[in-house]
């Protein structure tokens, strides 16, 4: 089963953006070319030059998109998931369609008038057929050139004073803490152990919930592996080898596995960063 609120690498650079829909804004004027789907092999003056402005219509909303995803990236703390991805795709999927729509009824068939039937009709004879090609490219280069951030916090953002609440699936359930104080979480099934600072040492709390929902709670909770979130805060090492690594945090002896697409962006944060990483 697919957890929608699970972190996924997110494409941030406005270069990458410009070459996936640059990609994708040849790839369709080139099936239209070669394959004349649709009975598209009727002759037409500038023809070639014509079917190469449906490419404007996929890279005018990839890039008109992506300041609002950049946005939403930056306020959800550097954290992109596939929910999050799910929305992009379909929103930006539909924009396609209106602009590719408004080319192809103006330019390509010089009609002056139009109905929403026609947008629909267009959508489902012309679109869709397209969609399962495009789609999959279009997630795998998404895939390729994204990157899960770590980011540098502030030290005004990491005080002490300041109280977060985590809320279990049960509303009953509820631990307040200083964020400066939670160190880590790991998952147990359909609960969470949350792990925090305290006075009298580190103390343990369980909330029946999944480790997505914790860590949108959580400011300072960075995953690590699909069972564990870690403050880096608490970050004394990072040992191991390639095929298997693991975190060693200032509180516990506990040993916390890290895969190896969390090491990458590890590496790079720690390597931006004050903080050392001892392997």
């Amino acid at each position: 089963m697919i957890s929608f609120n699970k972190t996924i690498a997110y494409t941030k650079n406005w270069k990458h953006t410009f070459l996936i829909a640059l990609l994708l804004g040849t790839l369709v004027p080139v099936l239209l070319m070669t394959l004349e789907p649709f009975d598209n092999s009727n002759n037409f003056s500038y023809k070639y030059l014509i079917l190469s402005g449906y490419a404007l219509c996929i890279i005018s909303p990839l890039m008109l998109v992506h300041p609002i995803e950049n946005f939403i990236y930056k306020i959800q703390t550097n954290r992109w998931f596939i929910i999050n991805e799910c929305i992009y795709i379909i929103a930006t999927l539909f924009m396609i369609f209106i602009f590719s729509f408004f080319y192809h009824f103006f330019v390509v068939s010089g009609l002056d008038s139009f109905t929403f039937e026609s947008i629909k009709s267009f959508i489902i004879s012309f679109g869709l057929p397209f969609t399962p090609i495009a789609v999959p490219l279009w997630l795998y280069l998404r895939s390729k050139y994204g990157v899960i951030e770590i980011p540098i916090y502030e030290k005004e953002n990491t005080e002490k004073a300041k109280t977060i609440t985590i809320v279990g699936n049960n509303k009953s359930e509820t631990l307040t803490i200083f964020e400066a104080d939670f160190i880590f979480a790991k998952a147990q099934q359909n609960y969470v152990d949350v792990y925090y600072n305290t006075e009298n040492g580190m103390q343990q709390e369980t909330l029946r919930n999944t480790l997505s929902n914790i860590m949108k709670q959580l400011p300072k909770a960075w995953q690590v592996h699909r069972s564990y979130l870690v403050n880096l805060d608490y970050l004394e090492s990072v040992e191991g080898n390639a095929r298997k690594r693991f975190i060693r945090i200032s509180t516990t002896d506990e040993t916390i596995p890290i895969s190896q697409v969390y090491f990458k962006a590890l590496k790079k944060r720690l390597s931006n960063s004050s903080q050392e990483l001892r392997n």
